[in-house]
Protein backbone atom coordinates (compact mmCIF):
# COMPACT_ATOMS: atom_id res chain seq x y z
CA UNK A 1 0.00 0.00 0.00
CA UNK A 2 2.21 2.93 -1.20
CA UNK A 3 0.16 5.25 -1.99
CA UNK A 4 -3.28 7.01 -1.26
CA UNK A 5 -5.57 5.67 -4.06
CA UNK A 6 -4.75 2.05 -3.71
CA UNK A 7 -5.14 2.97 0.32
CA UNK A 8 -8.82 3.92 -0.63
CA UNK A 9 -9.71 1.05 -2.89
CA UNK A 10 -8.90 -1.17 -0.62
CA UNK A 11 -10.43 0.59 2.31
CA UNK A 12 -13.93 0.79 0.13
CA UNK A 13 -13.16 -3.26 -0.49
CA UNK A 14 -13.75 -3.99 2.89
CA UNK A 15 -11.79 -7.07 2.43
CA UNK A 16 -8.96 -9.02 4.58
CA UNK A 17 -5.87 -7.01 3.88
CA UNK A 18 -2.45 -7.65 5.33
CA UNK A 19 -0.05 -4.30 4.67
CA UNK A 20 3.82 -4.92 3.46
CA UNK A 21 4.77 -1.94 3.13
CA UNK A 22 6.02 0.76 5.24
CA UNK A 23 4.15 3.99 4.33
CA UNK A 24 1.11 2.61 6.92
CA UNK A 25 -1.24 4.75 4.94
CA UNK A 26 -3.92 2.14 6.51
CA UNK A 27 -2.79 1.98 10.38
CA UNK A 28 -5.67 0.10 11.28
CA UNK A 29 -4.39 -3.00 9.34
CA UNK A 30 -1.41 -6.11 10.84
CA UNK A 31 1.48 -4.63 9.14
CA UNK A 32 4.60 -7.33 8.24
CA UNK A 33 7.57 -5.43 7.40
CA UNK A 34 11.66 -5.05 7.67
CA UNK A 35 13.30 -4.55 11.21
CA UNK A 36 15.14 -1.67 10.21
CA UNK A 37 16.91 -1.55 13.66
CA UNK A 38 18.76 -4.98 12.52
CA UNK A 39 19.23 -3.69 9.54
CA UNK A 40 20.42 -0.91 11.19
CA UNK A 41 22.93 -2.87 13.48
CA UNK A 42 24.36 -4.96 11.06
CA UNK A 43 25.72 -2.23 8.66
CA UNK A 44 27.02 -0.52 11.62
CA UNK A 45 28.70 -3.64 13.45
CA UNK A 46 30.38 -4.89 9.61
CA UNK A 47 31.81 -1.21 9.46
CA UNK A 48 33.07 -0.68 12.43
CA UNK A 49 35.08 -4.51 12.64
CA UNK A 50 36.80 -2.71 9.39
CA UNK A 51 38.35 0.02 11.72
CA UNK A 52 36.07 2.79 10.81
CA UNK A 53 35.42 5.92 13.22
CA UNK A 54 33.70 8.08 10.64
CA UNK A 55 30.37 7.18 9.67
CA UNK A 56 27.94 8.52 7.03
CA UNK A 57 24.32 7.29 6.28
CA UNK A 58 22.79 8.28 2.60
CA UNK A 59 19.46 7.71 2.33
CA UNK A 60 16.11 9.15 0.72
CA UNK A 61 13.46 10.70 2.93
CA UNK A 62 10.70 10.31 0.70
CA UNK A 63 10.69 6.81 2.23
CA UNK A 64 9.52 6.14 5.89
CA UNK A 65 11.94 2.57 6.04
CA UNK A 66 15.24 4.86 4.61
CA UNK A 67 14.44 7.49 7.90
CA UNK A 68 13.78 4.25 10.28
CA UNK A 69 17.61 3.34 9.52
CA UNK A 70 18.77 6.53 9.26
CA UNK A 71 17.63 6.64 12.90
CA UNK A 72 19.15 3.52 14.15
CA UNK A 73 22.31 3.67 12.34
CA UNK A 74 23.12 7.18 14.10
CA UNK A 75 21.60 5.94 17.31
CA UNK A 76 24.56 3.01 16.92
CA UNK A 77 27.55 4.85 16.07
CA UNK A 78 26.49 7.73 18.64
CA UNK A 79 26.31 4.93 21.47
CA UNK A 80 29.87 4.09 20.37
CA UNK A 81 31.49 7.54 20.39
CA UNK A 82 31.64 8.24 16.72
CA UNK A 83 30.07 11.07 14.34
CA UNK A 84 27.68 10.17 11.23
CA UNK A 85 27.25 12.65 8.53
CA UNK A 86 23.59 12.43 6.74
CA UNK A 87 23.11 13.02 3.47
CA UNK A 88 20.51 15.41 3.11
CA UNK A 89 19.79 16.35 -0.95
CA UNK A 90 19.56 19.71 -2.30
CA UNK A 91 16.95 21.85 -3.50
CA UNK A 92 16.16 20.49 -7.35
CA UNK A 93 18.45 17.55 -6.98
CA UNK A 94 15.97 14.57 -7.30
CA UNK A 95 15.27 16.05 -10.54
CA UNK A 96 16.84 13.25 -12.44
CA UNK A 97 19.19 10.30 -11.79
CA UNK A 98 22.42 12.72 -13.22
CA UNK A 99 22.24 15.49 -10.61
CA UNK A 100 21.08 12.60 -7.79
CA UNK A 101 24.61 11.23 -8.35
CA UNK A 102 26.53 14.57 -8.43
CA UNK A 103 24.58 15.83 -5.74
CA UNK A 104 25.93 12.64 -3.31
CA UNK A 105 29.09 13.27 -4.93
CA UNK A 106 29.32 17.22 -3.62
CA UNK A 107 28.02 15.57 -0.28
CA UNK A 108 30.75 12.64 0.21
CA UNK A 109 33.74 14.91 -0.93
CA UNK A 110 33.35 16.74 2.40
CA UNK A 111 33.45 13.54 4.59
CA UNK A 112 36.41 13.14 6.95
CA UNK A 113 38.33 9.97 5.25
CA UNK A 114 38.55 7.39 5.84
CA UNK A 115 34.95 6.31 6.44
CA UNK A 116 32.06 4.25 6.51
CA UNK A 117 28.56 4.80 4.86
CA UNK A 118 25.26 3.01 4.73
CA UNK A 119 23.35 3.49 2.42
CA UNK A 120 19.45 2.97 2.68
CA UNK A 121 18.79 0.55 -0.14
CA UNK A 122 21.43 -0.93 -3.12
CA UNK A 123 20.53 1.65 -5.81
CA UNK A 124 21.67 4.31 -3.58
CA UNK A 125 24.22 2.44 -2.92
CA UNK A 126 25.25 2.68 -6.59
CA UNK A 127 24.66 5.77 -6.77
CA UNK A 128 27.38 6.87 -4.28
CA UNK A 129 29.93 4.54 -5.73
CA UNK A 130 29.04 6.18 -9.06
CA UNK A 131 29.36 9.78 -7.13
CA UNK A 132 32.92 8.36 -5.76
CA UNK A 133 34.23 7.36 -8.59
CA UNK A 134 33.21 10.87 -10.68
CA UNK A 135 34.93 12.60 -7.36
CA UNK A 136 38.08 10.37 -8.02
CA UNK A 137 37.58 8.92 -4.14
CA UNK A 138 39.03 5.89 -3.75
CA UNK A 139 36.73 2.58 -2.83
CA UNK A 140 36.87 1.08 -0.33
CA UNK A 141 40.26 2.85 0.98
CA UNK A 142 38.36 6.26 1.59
CA UNK A 143 35.34 5.19 1.30
CA UNK A 144 33.79 1.94 2.01
CA UNK A 145 30.14 1.55 0.88
CA UNK A 146 27.13 -0.96 2.27
CA UNK A 147 24.01 -0.92 0.96
CA UNK A 148 20.72 -3.22 1.55
CA UNK A 149 18.34 -5.67 -0.10
CA UNK A 150 21.26 -7.53 -1.87
CA UNK A 151 20.06 -7.18 -5.34
CA UNK A 152 22.80 -10.07 -6.96
CA UNK A 153 22.83 -8.24 -9.99
CA UNK A 154 22.77 -4.61 -8.62
CA UNK A 155 25.57 -5.46 -6.64
CA UNK A 156 27.18 -7.25 -9.00
CA UNK A 157 27.40 -4.45 -11.88
CA UNK A 158 28.39 -2.06 -9.32
CA UNK A 159 31.71 -0.64 -9.79
CA UNK A 160 33.35 -2.01 -7.48
CA UNK A 161 30.91 -4.67 -6.42
CA UNK A 162 28.58 -3.45 -3.61
CA UNK A 163 28.51 -4.92 -0.21
CA UNK A 164 24.66 -5.54 0.87
CA UNK A 165 22.35 -6.84 3.93
CA UNK A 166 20.12 -9.77 3.28
CA UNK A 167 16.70 -9.23 3.56
CA UNK A 168 14.72 -12.20 4.25
CA UNK A 169 11.70 -11.98 1.68
CA UNK A 170 10.47 -15.68 2.39
CA UNK A 171 9.90 -15.14 5.36
CA UNK A 172 8.04 -11.78 4.93
CA UNK A 173 6.04 -13.29 2.40
CA UNK A 174 5.08 -16.67 4.89
CA UNK A 175 4.38 -14.30 7.84
CA UNK A 176 1.75 -11.89 5.92
CA UNK A 177 -0.05 -14.87 3.95
CA UNK A 178 -0.32 -16.33 7.65
CA UNK A 179 -2.30 -13.38 8.91
CA UNK A 180 -3.78 -13.02 6.10
CA UNK A 181 -5.35 -16.95 6.76
CA UNK A 182 -6.07 -15.81 9.92
CA UNK A 183 -8.32 -12.64 9.19
CA UNK A 184 -10.05 -14.88 6.24
CA UNK A 185 -11.19 -17.10 8.84
CA UNK A 186 -12.51 -14.79 10.74
CA UNK A 187 -9.65 -14.66 13.32
CA UNK A 188 -8.99 -10.95 15.41
CA UNK A 189 -5.26 -10.30 14.79
CA UNK A 190 -3.80 -7.10 16.52
CA UNK A 191 -2.88 -4.32 14.28
CA UNK A 192 0.70 -4.30 15.57
CA UNK A 193 3.91 -4.59 13.36
CA UNK A 194 5.66 -8.09 12.42
CA UNK A 195 9.04 -6.81 11.89
CA UNK A 196 11.24 -9.23 9.51
CA UNK A 197 15.25 -9.22 10.50
CA UNK A 198 17.80 -9.51 7.79
CA UNK A 199 19.97 -12.74 7.46
CA UNK A 200 23.50 -10.99 7.03
CA UNK A 201 25.64 -9.17 4.98
CA UNK A 202 27.10 -10.45 1.62
CA UNK A 203 30.56 -8.81 1.64
CA UNK A 204 31.97 -8.02 -1.71
CA UNK A 205 34.49 -5.10 -2.37
CA UNK A 206 33.25 -1.97 -1.26
CA UNK A 207 34.17 -2.99 1.81
CA UNK A 208 36.99 -4.87 1.84
CA UNK A 209 39.31 -2.82 3.76
CA UNK A 210 40.81 -2.12 7.18
CA UNK A 211 40.28 1.50 7.70
CA UNK A 212 43.65 2.99 9.08
CA UNK A 213 44.25 6.89 9.81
Amino acid sequence: IENRPIARALAALRLPVVDVSAARLLPALPWVETDDAEYARLAAEHLRERGFKHFGFCGDDRFNWSRWRSEHFQRLIGEQGCDCAVYRPSPGSLASAESQVEDIAAWVRRLPKPVGVMACYDLRGQQLLDACRRSHIAVPDDVAVIGVDNDELLCALSDPPLSSIIPNPRRTGYEAAALLDQLMTGKKVRARARLIPPLGVATRQSTEVLALE
